[in-house]
């Protein structure tokens, strides 16, 4: 009972919070033009922001991209057209009227105003005088509300400089360590700072208010990089010394905590022990020291507890974090191998005491198959099995010496070579759909080893979510097979009303299916293309018997209604959600590569790729099929035929490969 109570909080958090997977990146947009924050060199982008922007990328395990801006205004204006998730520098202030949410801070700058050497100028005196600034950041807004008269706003920080430099205007206000990298790097010396520093905003990423979700995930993950010190190497790498970063207030209030509870320890042992003197012979004192010592083993002793569980809680996070990652995979899009292979992954590191591992899986065909191996050969993949031969769980099990006595003696020969060495013990557990057995899924040591109770359940939820995964795939291959007898049923009642053309959709089908795999199509595409062949003539429901089913040739006003079937066919499966995505690829299949097809008269590549494919599928067919009215043609004819029509109805290229393929199979 407490077991299938965990297995439905597993799942609950996994409906909760599957939505949050959805997302697989995070873009910054930067402003890039704010050494050291964010600089271009050469075309890599580089920084503290940019570094630190990838570390909350792993930390988060997720991809993070760049989308570099001309002006900050640019770059706020990104997140909220949707281009960005994030911007990565912004300088927040209170009363500075922000159009976006700020993270934490991670830095918090001064800012200061340079001057020319031997100018005199004062902090007051520069508000009458010009004052370069970068345009759209915070430090535009706090001049200008300051009283300053005459702010000039530039593109870039090194443009303030060499403004200041050239003379152009009297003072550059800007980030202290962006004029310390600047100077340097522009060889700049005649320039000084003013005494005043001012601590006007902090540096944060900008959120959308609508995604406090991130803004949660960015916070969490710039926590944990100050806690583990990242932060602080970023910080000395880029910024030198920061006595108001987060991580040093952190540190200082940290150190001044401890050294303060110390300092009342040692005041209080001091006093203690004067007392003592004072009050007691040697022998008091000395089981009162006995005593002091005694509570200290046991504060280490608790420090030491605290930091264990702290490890655990740790251990545990990152394992959560995982599921979540295989919870994710829980979708009917994702390649049965690429998540029985994420989760046996997932498996043996969540089960430190197996160092091998596999999943079976049983198919439509009633055979038994290993869907991803860790630690055995791959000979193991090639073999067929039938359920009989394989071990079968019945719930979690611990199962030690599992034997292959089931198997035939050659089958179980290579299981046998497939190992590096005999399972010794073994964690098995079930994949169920319906009540019924799918599958099997093993975690194995090759030595003697008891498996703890946490490996246990949390091998127990990575199965119940492969179960939930298969049961997901058989259902889906369940509803595919009745969509597909259903669509045939429907054709052969097509071809019950044209009796001359029985056949036609099947042929048309498996010969355009062939032809995309010849040429080089996956498995997928290749499927995709029949079931197009095999509705491709769907709309001649609409065309009237007498056309459909006249075994002469057609007038003019006969042939104008037998030309409307393929809109007919484009417009029946676009009311399906399954089928849509053939709706174009069969109402194309009579246009012609000169344009002078029908029903739209499309023109070369304008004509998609697949019905490309149908029409040359559908016309060998037609012209190598005989009909009442005339002989068909045979294989070589139809072949001259096609490649002289090469260019005018048909795409060149194709018909040449589909030469080469009729020639191969048919001749």
């Amino acid at each position: 009972m407490q077991r299938t109570f965990k297995k439905i909080c597993v799942l609950l958090v996994f409906l909760l919070l599957l939505p949050l997977q959805a997302k697989a990146d995070i873009v910054f947009s930067v402003h890039a033009n704010n050494p050291p924050f964010v600089y271009v060199e050469g075309k890599e982008l580089k920084g503290f922001a940019v570094d630190l922007a990838k570390e909350i990328g792993k930390v988060l395990n997720e991809k993070v991209d760049f989308l570099p801006t001309s002006y900050q205004s640019e770059a706020i204006e990104a997140v909220k057209d949707g281009r960005a998730d994030a911007v990565l520098v912004m300088g927040f202030y209170e009363g500075a009227g922000n159009s976006l949410v700020p993270t934490d801070p991670y830095f918090y700058p001064y800012y200061v105003m340079a001057v020319k050497k031997g100018s005199n100028l004062k902090l007051d005196d520069l508000k009458q005088k010009s004052v370069a600034v970068v345009g759209g950041s915070a430090l535009e807004s706090y001049l200008i509300s300051n009283g300053f008269k005459n702010v000039v706003s530039l593109a870039s920080h090194e443009e303030v400089l060499e403004a200041l430099e050239s003379g152009q205007v009297d003072g550059a206000f800007m980030v202290e360590q962006s004029y310390g990298y600047l100077t340097e790097k522009l060889e700049i010396s005649d320039t000084i700072l003013l005494p005043e520093k001012v601590q006007l905003a902090q540096y944060a990423i900008g959120v959308s208010e609508k995604n406090s979700i991130l803004r949660v995930r960015l916070n969490d993950a710039i926590r944990q990089l100050q806690v583990s010190g990242v932060y602080d190497q970023l910080v000395e790498r880029w910024l030198g010394k920061n006595e108001l970063s987060p991580a040093f207030v952190n540190t200082l209030v940290r150190n001044i905590a401890i050294g303060a509870a110390i300092g009342a320890i040692v005041v209080a042992l001091v006093f203690y022990w004067v007392l003592k003197m004072l009050r007691s012979n040697r022998r008091e004192l000395a089981a009162a020291y006995e005593q002091l010592a005694a509570e200290n083993q046991q504060l280490l002793a608790s420090y030491e507890e605290i930091l264990n569980a702290n490890k655990e809680l740790e251990d545990m996070r990152a394992k959560e974090k995982s599921l979540l990652g295989l919870m994710g995979q829980l979708r009917p899009d994702v390649e049965d191998e690429s998540f029985y292979s994420y989760l046996l992954e997932l498996a043996l590191s969540l089960v430190p005491e197996a160092q091998a591992g596999s999943i079976l899986v049983r198919d439509d065909d009633g055979y038994v198959r290993f869907r991803a191996i860790r630690g055995y050969s791959s000979l193991l993949s090639t073999l067929d099995l039938r359920p009989e031969w394989v071990y079968r769980p019945q719930g979690v099990e611990v199962v030690r010496e599992l034997r292959d006595s089931a198997m035939p003696p050659e089958i179980a020969a290579v299981f046998s070579s497939a190992r590096p060495s005999p399972i010794v013990v073994s964690l098995a557990a079930p994949l169920i759909v319906n009540k019924q057995w799918y599958g099997s899924v093993f975690v194995d040591s090759f030595e003697e080893v008891d498996f703890n109770e946490q490996s246990i359940e949390l091998f127990d939820s990575l199965t119940s979510l492969a179960s939930a995964f298969t049961a997901l795939k058989v259902h889906e291959r369940t509803a595919n097979r009745f969509l597909k007898e259903i669509i045939l049923i429907l054709v052969k009642a097509l071809e019950y009303r044209d009796p001359y053309t029985a056949g036609h959709s099947e042929r048309v089908a498996k010969i355009a299916s062939d032809f995309a795999s010849f040429i080089g199509y996956t498995g997928s595409t290749s499927e995709d293309i029949y079931w197009a062949g095999i509705l491709h003539d769907i709309g001649k429901v609409g065309v009237p018997d007498f056309v459909l089913k006249k075994p002469g040739s057609l007038t003019p006003e006969e042939y104008a209604e037998m030309k409307k079937h393929p809109v007919f066919s484009e417009e029946i499966l676009e009311g399906s959600e399954t089928l849509r995505k053939y709706a174009k690829w069969v109402g194309s299949h009579h246009e012609r590569w000169d344009g002078k097809g029908y029903p739209k008269g499309l023109v070369g590549e304008e004509i998609p790729l697949e019905g490309r494919i149908l029409s040359l599928a559908d016309s060998f067919d037609a012209m190598s099929t005989d009909r009442p009215y005339r002989k068909g043609k045979n294989i070589q004819e139809s072949i001259e035929e096609i490649l002289r029509c090469s260019g005018t109805q048909f795409d060149p290229y194709l018909a040449t490969q589909f030469a080469h393929f009729l020639k191969r199979y048919f001749l």
